[in-house]
């Protein structure tokens, strides 16, 4: 057992050599979350000169994994929640509520949902707010029985340029994965 964890972080390292050398130090932090070909997360932080890994766990010790990464449904997040809000609107509320209900009916139990952000803010409090945004989905569609995980990204994946307000406004969502 503990050659296999030496030679696995032999590997790791050699991996994440080639970041060390081509990265430029500017005394920030650069978190990712990197999945592997299993579809298991793991958390990222790039120092400048060096970098840290570890396995994303669940509360009881487990990895955190995807095998399945269709993404069933994604809500826009201008059409859930108020700008740097993670409360639901009213309308909100009914269309998820009337999302999982008919997913359940179809068959679909277990679920993903996944919060994401635009880039403006710090990456601290754009996790934060997709956290937050997650659980507001997640509360509603266990309301409808529906088996939730939820996981944030912030503004670690996006979908186009936050560079203009249209990438932005795409940026903002909420993914729901069918597991």
């Amino acid at each position: 057992m503990k050659s296999c964890m030496s030679a696995l972080l032999l590997g790791l390292s050699s991996c994440m050599a080639p970041l060390a050398v081509q990265a430029e130090v500017t005394g920030e932090l650069q978190a990712a979350i990197w999945i592997d070909p299993d579809g298991c997360e793991h958390w990222a932080i790039d120092l400048g000169v060096e970098g840290m890994m570890s396995p994303h766990l669940d509360r009881d010790g487990n990895p955190v994994c995807s095998r399945n990464t269709a993404i069933c449904m994604e809500f826009p997040g201008d059409m859930l929640f108020d700008v740097n809000k993670a409360v639901l609107t009213q309308d909100a509320t009914s269309a998820i509520s009337k999302y999982f209900t008919e997913e359940i009916l179809g068959g679909q139990t277990a679920f993903l949902v996944v919060g994401h952000t635009d880039g403006d803010g710090s990456l601290y409090d754009n996790f934060d707010l997709a956290w937050a945004r997650a659980q507001a989905v997640a509360v509603v569609a266990r309301q409808t029985g529906a088996i939730v995980r939820t996981d944030a990204f912030g503004e670690l994946q996006p979908i186009a340029s936050n560079d203009t307000a249209d990438g932005k406004r795409r940026n903002r969502r909420v993914e729901i994965i069918c597991e």
